[in-house]
């Protein structure tokens, strides 16, 4: 009966884990159509996870169809010719896949890297590639990921709940670490490095000054153990003050965790220059 029993179980594991390997198969299709440089080549790749309605979305291009999507790479390799692009560990949450990238010159020099979302159609192939720039990261080396920080996730998801749903600034306040650190992009009107919560008040107050703030689409939780990291993807829908236009944008939060406790924040919106722009203009 032990025998049967262990059998079972371990039927079961091999199914998650095969489950896992097959979700992963466009994104592993898309990661080689990257490192394609033959375009004839490269389509062919394509079009076995690519649909005619697939969008792709990063802060340079935002195109729709399998031939512009293989543009996009062609435009890429005429101004990086010797480029070498490489990933880190995927992440898989239901039909999404995230995970974090770099591309170096020829001499192994980063030339810039960022994270990319994946929206996968469970049949598959890519529904939706949505990529966020950061030309200081640098590629995590840790394996394959397996197991999500169910303690840091609820942290971070209490910590949304305070500053976007309740405003329970007391409470947030016990979710971050003493001399916490919360970078916001300089461009943007209440950029800049704010350290410790009495200074992440002020910029949260500052920033109800250009923008009336509701969210679009909730967030999806992405979690690293290894680094004790959590990553959240939303959309957020902004009004701005000054000229009461309105404007929805993505944004990608990385959220550094010890002891149970938020110690650093990094928000990427899809597009900073846009936001900024958007938030200064006036009527």
């Amino acid at each position: 009966m032990r025998k049967i029993y262990f059998i079972c179980i371990l039927f079961i594991c091999n199914g998650l884990l095969a489950q896992k390997k097959d979700k992963l198969y466009p994104v592993t299709v898309y990661e080689k159509a990257w490192q394609e440089k033959n375009s004839d080549a490269r389509l062919k790749l394509i079009k076995t996870i690519w649909l005619d309605d697939s969008t792709f979305e990063d802060p340079s291009a935002s195109i729709k169809g399998i031939a512009a999507f293989n543009n996009v790479i062609n435009e890429f390799y005429k101004k990086f010719p010797d480029a070498k692009l490489t990933s880190g560990a995927k992440v898989v949450k239901d039909n999404y896949v995230t995970w974090e990238w770099k591309i170096q010159d020829s001499k192994n020099k980063l030339i810039m890297g960022g994270r990319d979302f994946a929206r996968l159609n469970g049949k598959g192939q890519v529904s939706k590639i949505i990529g966020f720039w950061d030309k200081d990261a640098t590629l995590s080396e840790a394996d394959v990921l397996k197991n999500l920080e169910v303690e840091n996730f609820k942290i971070v998801a209490q910590y949304y709940e305070c500053l976007f749903k309740t405003r329970d600034f007391n409470t947030m306040a016990t979710l971050i670490e003493d001399g916490a650190i919360y970078n916001q992009a300089e461009g943007l009107p209440y950029g800049g490095t704010y350290k410790g919560f009495n200074e992440w008040t002020k910029m949260f107050a500052k920033s109800t000054e250009f923008f009336e703030l509701e969210i679009e689409k909730e967030p999806v939780y992405f979690s690293d153990a290894s680094k004790n990291e959590v990553v959240i993807y939303f959309t957020i829908k902004c009004k701005a003050k000054k000229s009461g236009k309105t404007l929805s944008m993505p944004i990608s939060e990385h959220f550094d965790l010890k002891d149970g406790k938020i110690t650093d924040i990094r928000p990427f919106y899809f597009d900073t220059k846009q936001f900024a722009e958007f938030l200064k203009s006036k009527k």
